[in-house]
């Protein structure tokens, strides 16, 4: 695996795991736990779902887990080097009533 500095290899195949669970609409922790070895604790895999929840992550079912993991070992790297996790949004919001 890549970016062990950010990650450990068992942090990252626990992700992964994670998300394919959810895109298979299966039930995340008995998946989790039945593909993993060892097993991971319903703790770990629930910070998983939180930071899977967080706006500069935003995971939405169907995505790679490749990808999905990417972009939290992106979020990891900024906040690591002092950069703010700010979520994405339109820099002004013009109203057109005419």
């Amino acid at each position: 695996m890549e970016d062990e500095h950010l990650m450990s290899a068992d942090q990252q195949r626990l992700v992964l795991a994670v998300v394919d669970a959810l895109n298979n609409g299966l039930d995340v922790h008995t998946a989790v736990r039945a593909t993993l070895a060892p097993p991971p604790n319903s703790a770990d895999v629930d910070t998983v779902l939180r930071i899977l929840a967080l706006a500069p992550v935003a995971f939405k079912r169907g995505e790679r887990p490749a990808a999905v993991l990417a972009r939290i070992l992106t979020a990891i790297e900024i906040f690591s080097e002092g950069g703010e996790l700010v979520p994405h949004r339109p820099v002004c919001e013009v109203e057109d009533r005419y």
